[in-house]
């Protein structure tokens, strides 16, 4: 059973119940999928209510660091992308970001992916990008599938990168850049464009050349970038 410290503060007493258990599941990522004492064993071990205990579940439930099951209990949980990405979205909107900002960042986050393989190129197998590039191939007319598959090709760089904070983060933008390629694939070049672009880059990075890679990436993007605002004219 995991080891809690049941000494809290007096003041907001959930909350500090709340961080007195994610400091333990931080603490020991080994706990992730164990249950929980049940409410009532830690209300009794933290000296107070039942509905105290629920409130700081809530609140570790809202940090994703526990699942709730109905009848069962808490359970400890590692937290995924989803709350980066709703971060992120909520920024978009409520500061108004353009377009343009979101293509640099995707310029800054996959330029270096790209290098990093590249550096990497013996320890890599190139074989998933190759099978979603040519499945990108195949179902180049539907539109839905083209943009899942064109942003699983960008993940799964990032993934082979072998850096995970950069894999998370490319990954949490998904969000902002499917309707982004939706637009940039208006323009009639823009799908044959990005499949040769796809297969160029793959190349390059299993040839171990970083330079090249970095090249063909940035210009890659920087062409899916004029292409949505090609696309966008073509929406007037």
């Amino acid at each position: 059973m995991p080891q809690i410290n049941y000494n809290v503060e007096r003041v907001n007493l959930y909350e500090s119940i709340a961080n007195n258990l994610e400091e333990m599941i931080l603490n020991d990522s080994s706990q992730i999928g164990q249950k929980l004492p049940s409410e009532q064993t830690m209300a009794a071990n933290f000296g107070v209510s039942r509905n105290v205990i629920r409130e700081a579940l809530k609140i570790l439930k809202e940090r994703q660091l526990i699942t709730l099951h109905i009848g069962e209990g808490a359970y400890i949980n590692k937290p995924g992308d989803q709350g980066v990405t709703e971060m992120l979205n909520r920024i978009v909107l409520m500061d108004n970001i353009k377009p343009e900002n979101t293509f640099e960042l995707r310029t800054i986050l996959e330029v270096g992916a790209c290098r990093l393989v590249a550096e990497k190129a013996n320890a890599v197998d190139f074989q998933p990008l190759v099978e979603v590039n040519e499945r990108m191939r195949t179902s180049k007319d539907d539109i839905d599938q083209r943009i899942a598959l064109d942003m699983e090709f960008h993940n799964t760089v990032a993934r082979l990168s072998g850096n995970p904070l950069l894999e998370l983060f490319q990954r949490s933008i998904n969000n902002l850049i499917a309707p982004l390629i939706r637009t940039a694939l208006l323009p009639l070049s823009g799908n044959e464009s990005g499949i040769r672009d796809h297969q160029l880059l793959i190349e390059a990075m299993r040839k171990g050349d970083a330079g090249q890679a970095v090249s063909l990436m940035s210009e890659h993007l920087r062409k899916s970038a004029q292409n949505y605002q090609d696309g966008e004219l073509r929406k007037e």
